[in-house]
């Protein structure tokens, strides 16, 4: 029975190892990660490009989608965010990566329904291609990334969620605000990747 518990305890460690070796490994690959400028339509038919968003101290990046009705909870709290942070300096954009072969309500035409049906005060971007998403290197949807504005480039600072709690916002942990606020008061963000949940986002290649 001993012997089985030191079996045991010894696995447990190697697992946990094994995860944190993996979540070093994805911090280093992603945490800093520089995002070239890319240029993408909106759904009420305007082009969004960042070359163009200097005067933002950091953008924060949403992918999410009509479909999923995990995203679907977030529309009010992604609208809160963009009023209170947008006089600070900090955008927020929505980017819909998913395949509008496979899911035909990801259509421009049925994001433009959307945002104006939700009332989404923020630019909602189509990844028609699906290249932005692969450039984050992004898995689901909604999950949020901090671009911090580094003069000459666009930097990632944080990639996770919105918050922990999709159904009830008033008791969920804000992790994209607190991140934001952190950036913002220059101090080092404690949480810079958090797991994703929610839809997953299919590539075609």
């Amino acid at each position: 029975m001993k012997k089985l518990y030191y079996v045991f305890m010894i696995y447990f460690i190697m697992i946990s190892l094994s995860i944190s070796e993996i979540y070093a490994k994805e911090k280093q690959s992603i945490i800093n990660r520089i995002i070239k400028p890319f240029s993408a339509p909106t759904a009420l038919g305007t082009l969004f490009s960042l070359q163009e968003k200097d005067e933002y101290t950091a953008i924060a990046v949403v992918f999410t989608c009509n479909h999923c009705p995990f995203a679907n909870l977030y529309t009010d709290r992604l609208n809160a965010f963009y009023q209170e942070y947008l006089p600070k300096g900090v955008l927020l954009i929505a980017i819909n990566p998913m395949d509008s072969v496979l899911y035909e309500d990801e259509t421009l035409y049925n994001m433009k329904t959307k945002a104006i049906k939700d009332q989404f005060l923020f630019p909602y971007l189509q990844d028609a291609d699906q290249s932005i998403a692969k450039a984050f290197s992004a898995d689901f949807t909604p999950q949020v990334y901090l671009l911090q504005n580094r003069k000459s480039s666009w930097n990632i600072v944080y990639k996770g969620i919105i918050d922990d709690n999709g159904k009830s916002p008033e008791i969920a942990k804000k992790y994209l605000k607190e991140a934001t606020d952190s950036l913002l008061l220059q101090r080092p963000i404690k949480d810079s990747i958090i797991e994703s949940f929610g839809c997953k986002i299919i590539y075609r290649y």
